[in-house]
């Protein structure tokens, strides 16, 4: 269970736009009673509702109720990674953090794959939950800071790390669709992508809506914090052939 031992919460608003509002996804009762009595606690959220598994949980996905969603990894019918493709197929914009014990870190790296905004471990303090979702909320992304160091040497490790062509995520893209990725995760605009791979803006906007619809987000908005959250533009161009036009 989440530690709260010399636990404190200021009480603060997540923002201007009202309190972030949360669904706790977990099969048992006791752990999302006291999430909720953490987050109440802390102030500035507004847990929308609680679930039990995995159908409870994305029949929130669509109703536009939902900010961030707490999802522990094992949750009955079929788990957080169920839950993540119900996301992509329903192109939803609440944002998924994981909650999962030590046992799951190893699967840190494909849950960002899938789409996953991060993980938080049930063993952790309430202040990494309060810490964790607020984060998603404001820039889409968390690692717990006990396991970060962990996550860090895996990722050197691994080819499958974000970033890489191996992810499932990225590796229907042709050449030139992730040429493109790899110039917008480095920050260029529509222009800058234009004048270096000597096409039409308009040519790079049609690209950047096809990408969109195959990595399954909601648009260009998507496409941009998805390249930055995934490290696109990082390192040398990964190429091997002369990239085709669509």
């Amino acid at each position: 269970m989440i530690a709260t031992v010399g636990f404190s919460l200021s009480q603060e608003t997540s923002s201007n736009d009202g309190p972030i509002r949360i669904l706790i996804g977990d099969g048992q009762a006791l752990m999302r009673h006291g999430i909720r009595a953490i987050l109440d606690l802390s102030g500035g959220f507004e847990v929308v509702a609680e679930a039990g598994n995995v159908n409870e949980v994305t029949q929130h996905f669509a109703n536009g109720q939902v900010d961030v969603a707490l999802v522990e990894m094992d949750l009955p019918g079929g788990g957080v990674f169920e839950v993540l493709k119900h996301r992509t197929r329903l192109k939803s914009a609440v944002k998924v953090l994981v909650a999962g014990t030590r046992a799951a870190e190893p699967q840190l790296l494909p849950l960002l794959a899938a789409s996953a905004c991060g993980m938080i471990l049930k063993e952790g303090a309430a202040a990494t939950v309060v810490g964790g979702l607020r984060d998603v909320h404001h820039t889409s992304f968390f690692v717990a800071p006990d396991i970060s160091r962990k996550v860090i040497d895996r990722w050197h490790r691994t080819p499958a790390r974000p970033g890489s062509w191996s992810q499932p995520s990225v590796a229907q893209l042709s050449n030139r669709e992730r040429e493109m990725l790899t110039c917008i995760g480095a920050g260029m605009a529509n222009r800058e992508i234009a004048s270096h791979l000597s096409i039409s803006v308009k040519t790079v906007e049609a690209h950047k809506a096809h990408i969109a619809t195959k990595l399954g987000l909601r648009g260009a908005v998507d496409l941009v914090r998805f390249a930055t959250r995934e490290q696109w533009g990082v390192g040398p161009s990964p190429l091997a052939s002369p990239s085709s036009v669509l």
